[in-house]
């Protein structure tokens, strides 16, 4: 036994640099294959991290059209008269559409490839509940598609990275462990002829100054304000998303900010139809310390998770009012506002973003 010990503590000895050779290596080897586009965050709700949130791509001119983008689709395969799903997902996710439809061409083999067809799957987005290890299934192709460009937006667009030269370092690495055969060289030049054929790049993206005069950077069209009182920064966006292994439909728009600090103001003036911690049943269970405001005319606008509670049920709130504080109450991993407009008191989202001050261009 002593001469196995003396043996063994050699060889330990004798070994322990390729030990840590192979090591280093393997940990080389799983942050090359992470750190593509195909490896999404996991789910679960905004922890007020990720995108940055300050760049927003928005249509340039006459936006393209979906007749228009079905034609330059009509030999892609399963994308054939998808261009509404590729407009509408971008304009939830302000991404692109020809720039998201030009990827996904690529990545599906102009939309043959087996996780398109079989798993309604164009982004090769992984599955968080089998550890990265399949392929996500997605129940419709057009809420594939919305994954991929939310995706897009999260990993790249909110980076700075809006052109196929920019995200295909990242997307496509050179020298990539998942690349033996050296293929992500021909990404970039792929991508660009695939966005010229489609019609060219149809957003303009800019950075969201923020500010403004009045309460919450100033007050949009609609007639809503930033239920922030500045500057934004999204977490996370309204419509398709990955939540615990499942696609699910995020019904509102979560803003990144300081727990108990941040002030959360009224969208609008109006009625406060619920301020309370919203219990399991009753529509709100989730929320957290919720508040929801009637505006009459059919709309109302709800603000989740807050740390602390500034109204009660009944009372009058004028916009810019404070409504509560920045919190991580209810189903949530981090501290953010979740901000919905609807035209119902349960139910009735719709798209918050095109509805509230940006900043510049408000």
């Amino acid at each position: 036994m002593v001469k196995v010990g003396i043996f063994l503590g050699r060889f330990a000895v004798k070994n322990w640099k390729e030990i840590l050779f192979a090591g280093v290596l393997l940990i080389m080897m799983i942050f090359f294959m992470f750190s593509g586009f195909s490896f999404p965050s996991p789910g679960g709700d905004s922890n007020g991290g990720g995108a940055n949130g300050a760049l927003f791509c928005r249509a340039k001119g006459q936006e393209i059209g979906a007749s228009e983008l079905d034609i330059s689709l009509a030999n892609e395969g399963a994308f054939v008269g998808k261009g509404q799903a590729f407009i509408d997902a971008g304009k939830r996710h302000g991404v692109d559409p020809v720039l998201a439809a030009a990827i996904a061409i690529h990545e599906t083999g102009h939309g043959k490839s087996n996780a398109v067809r079989n798993k309604n799957n164009p982004g090769g987005l992984m599955d968080p509940s089998t550890g990265w290890s399949t392929l996500q299934v997605f129940p419709t192709l057009d809420a594939g598609i919305d994954a991929m460009i939310k995706n897009l937006f999260r990993n790249f667009i909110s980076k700075g990275l809006t052109t196929p030269e920019t995200i295909g370092p990242k997307y496509a690495p050179l020298g990539a462990a998942n690349d033996p055969g050296g293929l992500n060289k021909y990404w970039i030049p792929i991508v660009t002829q695939n966005v010229q054929k489609l019609g060219g790049m149809s957003y303009e993206c800019e950075q969201n100054p923020g500010g403004g005069a009045g309460p919450g950077g100033g007050v949009a069209e609609s007639g809503f304000a930033n239920p922030m009182g500045g500057s934004i920064r999204i977490t996370d966006k309204f419509g398709w998303r990955i939540l615990n292994g499942q696609s699910q439909n995020h019904k509102g728009l979560d803003l990144g900010c300081q727990d108990g600090v941040t002030p959360i103001i009224a969208a609008k003036s109006g009625t406060v139809a619920r301020a309370f911690f919203g219990p399991s049943g009753s529509g709100f269970g989730g929320y957290g310390n919720v508040v929801v405001i009637d505006h009459g005319g059919g709309s109302w606008t709800l603000y989740g998770h807050m740390a602390q509670l500034q109204v009660q049920q009944g009372q009058t709130i004028g916009q810019g009012q404070p409504v509560g504080t920045c919190g991580k109450t209810g189903n949530v991993t981090g501290p953010h506002l979740h901000f919905e407009i609807k035209n119902a008191l349960i139910g009735g989202q719709v798209d918050p973003l095109p509805l509230i001050p940006l900043g510049k261009g408000s």
